[in-house]
């Protein structure tokens, strides 16, 4: 680690909950495969 860098951070939604009713819960892994395989499909990559 280098100087200024934090071991743990995360976003605090409780802001957007609280004005749209809305809590994302996707984990980090199964979002960024859903937007591969999306961007793929897209694009017509395999």
């Amino acid at each position: 680690m280098q100087d200024g860098d934090v071991p743990i951070t995360y976003a605090d939604t409780a802001r957007l909950r609280a004005a749209v009713g809305f809590s994302p819960d996707t984990p980090l892994r199964v979002g960024m495969q859903r937007f591969v395989d999306w961007y793929r499909a897209y694009h017509q990559q395999d």
